[in-house]
């Protein structure tokens, strides 16, 4: 057997024996997928969530319930209650409602809002409420100019002031450009996300592996016995790699098969396997090329374990992994691009939202592997230099 195949069945069998290190890899990104889809369900979602709204009619007449019709139609699969004990938005028409439509400058209904009620669902209530008064008011412009027929029914009345107030409005996917995430539903964001942030943590491992050969002396022997800096690298690499390249699958089939039984939004795949081929090995490169670079910079087990940590948790942070890029502000949008998550996430964002294509994600994908080029050529210039430099009498 070569020396690089033992090499690599040991660390393989020193993976499988440090179940620790397996939890990092595999249940940890796990968990958060799942989590964060299911918190994210209802604020990502493609259609908002039903509604229930109190609307307090002092006094009942046509306008107003053209009023409730028009509110209705604003907000599908949502409930008007004439009263609530509870803590509900309210819509508290005036007693002369009717009156005062056609008034210059005309006073709207009174809206508020329990404490707890989010500021996604306020601007939502707020504009089915302008809507809805708009078309109201429309409705008494024409009957005060005596635009309508007296013989039209309500429904007729409802439908024509629909026709009028409605344009088709065309929508186009810009693919590969623009800021996708704020397109993307619960699935889309949540698993490519924690999917990258799992696949980076394979830099605690292989730090932590480094280290406890260094302590032992093991990174000793191999040099007594003639093997390379080179061939220990690359014994470390292949295995982390195939770890990487299998969580990427075992995350995508999560979100694809188990996700909706969940009753979360499942994850569909468009475009090209060769995309998400060359996406998956960009960032396994990267990662485990960062992982080389904590190893060789690393003089303890303990100072990999912050540094490999810390690290993923900064770049996760301001990579758009834990706070989507479409709700930070523009100063911290850009500080995302220095991020390897953030390029990670764009590539896969391109295919899940922008059905994007392989040359849409290349330059994202190139990034990545500039990035394990850099990281790993410095990392295995200090570790060769390590080795070359460890005496027998050398601890750490």
């Amino acid at each position: 057997m070569s020396p690089l195949l033992a090499l690599v069945r040991k660390e393989c069998l020193l993976l499988l024996r440090d179940p620790h290190a397996l939890a990092v890899l595999f249940i940890m990104p796990i968990l958060f997928l799942v989590l964060m889809a299911a918190a994210l369900s209802n604020y990502l979602r493609d259609q908002p969530p039903p509604l229930s709204v109190v609307l307090e009619v002092p006094r009942s007449s046509e306008a107003s319930q053209f009023f409730h019709e028009a509110l209705m139609a604003q907000l599908p699969g949502s409930l008007l209650l004439a009263s609530s004990d509870e803590a509900l938005p309210r819509i508290s028409l005036a007693s002369d409602f009717s009156e005062t439509l056609l008034n210059i400058p005309h006073k709207g209904p009174v809206l508020s809002f329990p404490a707890r009620f989010d500021s996604q669902s306020r601007q939502r209530l707020r504009a089915a409420l302008n809507i809805a008064l708009a078309q109201t008011r429309l409705l008494a412009y024409l009957e005060d100019s005596e635009a309508l027929p007296a013989e039209m029914t309500a429904d007729e009345r409802w439908q024509l002031i629909r026709q009028r107030t409605q344009s088709e409005v065309v929508e186009f996917q810009v693919l590969a450009s623009g800021e996708l995430s704020g397109k993307a539903n619960a699935s889309q964001l949540s698993v490519p996300a924690w999917l990258i942030f799992g696949m980076f943590f394979v830099a605690l491992p292989m730090a932590g592996g480094f280290q406890r050969e260094q302590q032992s002396g093991a990174l000793l022997r191999f040099r007594a016995l003639g093997v390379s800096p080179a061939t220990l690298v690359l014994s470390k690499l292949l295995p982390y790699l195939a770890i990487n390249l299998l969580q990427f699958a075992l995350l995508l089939a999560i979100g694809i098969h188990i996700l909706p039984l969940l009753g979360l939004s499942g994850l569909n795949l468009p475009g090209s396997p060769l995309a998400y081929v060359l996406l998956a090995l960009s960032l396994s490169l990267a990662a485990c090329s960062l992982g080389l670079l904590l190893a060789a910079l690393a003089r303890s087990g303990e100072q990999a374990l912050l540094l490999g940590g810390g690290l993923n948790i900064i770049l996760a942070a301001i990579g758009g992994i834990m706070v989507p890029k479409s709700v930070m502000p523009e100063a911290m949008s850009q500080l995302a691009e220095i991020s390897p998550m953030s390029w990670a996430l764009d590539a896969f964002l391109t295919l899940l939202v922008g059905q994007g294509t392989l040359a849409d994600i290349a330059p994202d994908c190139a990034r990545l592997l500039l990035f394990a080029i850099l990281l790993g050529g410095t990392g295995l210039f200090l570790f060769r230099k390590r080795v070359q430099q460890t005496q027998w009498t050398t601890h750490y």
